[in-house]
């Protein structure tokens, strides 16, 4: 058999479940199997031996009885970066992307205009050190892109979860990025004392009694900690916007990806904490996705 066949029975088998986005999840886990790009795969259209259709329908079986296909094959690409990922541990998600993008045009943007200006010697210049702190972290995926981005800065990722944090150890070493420092505890916890140009957050913000609604890859499959922002959704902001002041240099950011529904609420959060140039960027489906503010 040849891929693109399987490829069809795959995505066939996937439809019949019901499995949303069933072409895409077959490429997933056929590319995967096969070793091949998407691009390679579509032009030779390889012979599977009989060994990987049989891995390749074992996959299938454990997709359609609800395991994510991220953690079936073991990873997931961002930015670039091959993140692994498995049971324990939020996947992560386009939205986190584009969060990413934006801490890196606003800093970049910042030391191009600091550099114009008479102010030559701003932390914010080329060759200042800088440093950024990732809360609860999961995978690493946003600390690791910074770190990889930044190659001179100082990057830090704290996350309560243990094995969460196991796999952003894993992720630093897979991507040989070695200027991110990962540590277990509750958000600012492990870094006391310590001041920050940048601090971002993907934190928990699904409200708790919604949690049982969210698709079942989601909800019997990721960790609930990682999901649980608490009865309205917004405890991990309170606390984070409450103590983040604390942990910024003069004129840093912080950088909070939102709910499709918390932007408003949020901005208020910020607004009584004493932070300003509070602006929401929206995401590709025009929904308020990312917060970022300034002490």
């Amino acid at each position: 058999m040849r891929l693109l066949e399987l490829l069809r029975i795959s995505t066939e088998y996937l439809e019949a479940a019901n499995i949303d986005d069933a072409l895409s999840e077959a490429e997933m886990l056929v590319f995967h199997i096969a070793n091949r790009d998407r691009l390679d795969a579509y032009i030779d259209n390889p012979e599977i031996t009989s060994a990987d259709s049989a891995k390749v329908r074992r996959f299938l079986q454990r997709r359609i009885k609800g395991e994510p296909v991220q953690y079936i094959i073991g990873h997931i690409e961002f930015l670039g970066l091959t993140i692994k990922v498995g049971k324990g541990v939020l996947i992560p998600r386009p939205e986190t992307e584009l969060l990413v993008e934006e801490v890196i045009k606003t800093v970049k943007g910042e030391a191009l205009s600091v550099n114009s200006s008479e102010n030559k010697a701003s932390r914010l210049t080329p060759h200042a050190l800088q440093t950024f702190l990732d809360l609860c972290t999961g995978t690493g995926c946003i600390a690791l892109s910074l770190a990889r981005e930044f190659p001179d800065a100082e990057v830090y990722g704290t996350d309560l979860s243990k094995e969460a944090l196991a796999y952003a150890k894993k992720n630093a070493e897979a991507n040989t990025i070695r200027n991110v420092r990962f540590s277990q505890g509750s958000l600012f916890e492990p870094v006391k004392g310590k001041k920050f140009d940048v601090i971002t957050a993907n934190p928990p913000y699904i409200r708790r009694d919604e949690i049982e609604t969210l698709q079942p890859e989601i909800r019997d499959w990721e960790p609930a900690a990682a999901l649980d922002g608490g009865m309205d959704g917004m405890d991990f902001y309170r606390a984070i916007l409450s103590s983040a002041g604390d942990f910024l240099k003069p004129n840093g950011f912080i950088f909070l990806e939102l709910g499709y529904d918390q932007a408003e609420g949020v901005q208020k959060i910020a607004r009584a904490e004493g932070f300003k140039d509070i602006t929401v960027i929206n995401d590709y489906a025009g929904i308020g996705r990312i917060l970022s503010a300034k002490t």
